[in-house]
């Protein structure tokens, strides 16, 4: 039948159940309007639960139609008697879950954005460890720069020197040349 929002139906005389039909694993419960929506909803999660209990060992999956009236029938009795003599538990207990499944909510965006935080991080961890290898990098290079600046530096120096060694040598050689210095 594929997926369907029609899950379940029923034809009844008074109590008398005269055909029904589901493709799916259905709780069902029929309320007059003024019960409003939270303690039919109660109702059905506490049957589920209890029912789960009850026959989750396969007992459901093997039973055949209204063979656990007698002996679930007056559980959903039980049940339906004690959401409709305490809507007030009812109301507090759905507002209860309503708030767990909201901080729920809020813990998981929490989680997700921990989560992304911590991708950041680590990638924020990953670019410092470039930038402090290319820092040392860019350290030794200038280091090995200035080295040979200051050794090309020297060499200038030294050639300048040179030349004005030479250039006095020659004043004074030419001078002294001819005046014939010291005699």
């Amino acid at each position: 039948m594929g997926k369907q929002s029609l899950i379940y139906s029923f034809v009844a005389r008074g109590t008398v159940i005269l055909a029904e039909y589901t493709e799916f694993t259905a709780y069902c419960v029929v309320a007059a309007e003024s019960a409003g929506r939270q303690v039919p909803m109660a109702f059905l999660e506490r049957t589920k639960d209890e029912f789960s209990k009850k026959y989750s060992g396969g007992k459901a999956n093997t039973a055949s139609a209204n063979s656990l009236n007698k002996e679930f029938g007056p559980k959903l009795k039980e049940q339906m008697q004690y959401c409709v003599d305490h809507p007030e538990e009812i109301s507090k207990l759905s507002k209860v879950k309503a708030r767990v499944s909201e901080v729920k909510g809020v813990m998981m965006e929490n989680i997700e954005k921990v989560l992304d935080r911590g991708e950041k991080i680590e990638f924020l961890v990953d670019k410092t460890d470039n930038l402090r290898s290319q820092a040392q990098d860019f350290r030794t290079q200038g280091t090995q720069m200035r080295r040979k600046m200051w050794l090309q530096n020297m060499k200038i120096k030294l050639i300048v020197l040179g030349i004005i060694i030479a250039l006095i040598l020659i004043i004074v050689l030419s001078v002294c040349g001819g005046f014939k210095c010291g005699k």
